[in-house]
């Protein structure tokens, strides 16, 4: 049956559809260590395939990432995100053509430190929030 398998697709299309800009980052960030650690066992198991979806779906995960800074806002900090997205990025192209695990985890050490930071940027900034709110 169709239902079963579309219900949870539906439920992350409503997520992201009601959900503030902040959050879709660290919805994003999430998704791409899910990806990630998907490509390492993938890697580990010799399923090329799976590797070669989950590789690909990161490396949108960091186009979308980079497509979503604004640099007049952002200024020297999104320049600095946007290059070392990019370089995260690129080191995924080494990491498909050499299955190298190493530089996979390289990788992977970084979104996970990056996931981190968005999630508790996004917690701080709506403190500040409820905080202005209940002033």
């Amino acid at each position: 049956m169709a239902a079963p398998k579309s219900a949870p697709q539906a439920y992350q299309r409503m997520q992201v559809m009601g959900a503030d800009p902040r959050e879709l980052v660290v919805l994003l960030c999430q998704a791409l260590v899910r990806y990630l650690r998907r490509a390492d066992d993938a890697i580990r198991r010799r399923d090329w395939e799976t590797k070669a979806q989950a590789l690909c779906r990161a490396q949108a995960i960091f186009s979308e990432l980079i497509c979503s800074l604004d640099m007049e806002i952002g200024g020297e900090l999104a320049e600095d995100l946007r290059a070392l997205y990019a370089h995260l990025q690129m080191q995924l192209v080494d990491v498909d053509l050499q299955d190298d695990l190493d530089r996979l985890a390289y990788v992977t050490k970084i979104a996970e430190k990056l996931s981190d930071a968005w999630e508790e940027a996004l917690t701080r900034c709506q403190d500040q929030e409820h905080e202005s709110r209940a002033a």
